[in-house]
């Protein structure tokens, strides 16, 4: 599946991290091909649920240590890190209120990963929505059912609007 497409350029950009030499051979639990695993393992587990609840409309895949959901051309229409963090490539005008994660944290004392704040906040001021992955705000079967309503609406949309 060709990733390299203009659609991507802006969220590689952000997932993107240095591979440690070191890490390419590892055989831990905590290395995903060849990159540190910087997705809270409940919160990947909780993007391969959302897939599945829309049917598997994406494939599920670990870029640079962090989960990703891909539609089959190619674009990227999910993605998480860290604990909570859960974006889908749809505009916050598109997604349900009750699902819209706006908690910011404030700006790192450390550069690079105040960069990766700021990268954030750049996808997610366009054609990205940061989204609660675990719903609190509603039951926690609906909330699934709208998460994969939410994919299934961001993978139509790429291929609709895809440049291939």
């Amino acid at each position: 599946m060709k990733l390299d497409r203009p659609e991507n350029e802006r969220v590689l950009a952000y997932l993107y991290v240095e591979q440690l030499p070191s890490w390419r051979e590892s055989k831990s639990i905590w290395v995903v091909d060849g990159y540190s695993l910087s997705t809270h393992p409940d919160l990947c587990d909780r993007v391969q649920e959302v897939n599945a609840a829309a049917g598997g409309k994406a494939t599920f895949r670990f870029l640079y240590g962090k989960p990703v959901l891909i539609a089959e051309n190619g674009v990227i229409v999910a993605f998480a890190n860290g604990t909570h963090t859960f974006c889908m490539r749809l505009p916050l005008a598109d997604c349900d209120p009750e699902l819209i994660d706006a908690h910011r944290y404030p700006p790192s004392r450390f550069p690079i990963v105040r960069q990766k704040q700021r990268e954030l906040d750049a996808l997610t001021a366009e054609d990205w929505t940061r989204l609660d992955p675990y719903t609190v705000d509603v039951p926690k079967a609906e909330g699934l059912a709208l998460l994969a309503a939410h994919l299934e609406r961001a993978v139509a949309a790429t291929t609709s609007h895809s440049t291939e």
